[in-house]
């Protein structure tokens, strides 16, 4: 049985552990960023993605593939990931309890997802 991978993300006050089937997206807000989980539960830490991004590869070893940065701003779970409209700039992540996530991002990034999606084999591969 494969033992279970937490992201631990910790301040001086606080401390957030998830594992990474429990994350669904993670956006930036200046020096914060919002991990929503599934379920619809959004957790606010004061990290900046790319110090969440360096995390989720150290700490999430089998897992790492299916987390994908898409422009300066977001981090989603490939997982989730349901529709992706380049148009409208935006894609739409839907979890195991039916809870749909809609995020906005530019269309350079989003037809580079695209790319992604098209080659994708759904192990957390491309």
């Amino acid at each position: 049985m494969q033992e279970q991978e937490y992201l631990i993300l910790s301040t001086v006050t606080e401390t957030v552990l998830l594992r990474e089937e429990q994350i669904v997206c993670i956006t930036a807000d200046g020096n914060y960023s919002h991990i929503c989980a599934v379920g619809g539960e959004t957790f606010i830490v004061s990290s900046q993605l790319g110090q969440i991004e360096q995390s989720i590869g150290e700490q999430l070893h089998s897992s790492y593939g299916y987390f994908i940065r898409i422009g300066r701003g977001l981090i989603i779970n490939m997982r989730y990931l349901c529709y992706i409209n380049i148009t409208k700039h935006k894609l739409c992540l839907l979890d195991t309890f039916g809870k749909k996530y809609v995020q906005s991002a530019s269309r350079e990034a989003l037809v580079q997802l695209k790319g992604i999606t098209d080659k994708w084999n759904g192990n957390g591969q491309v």
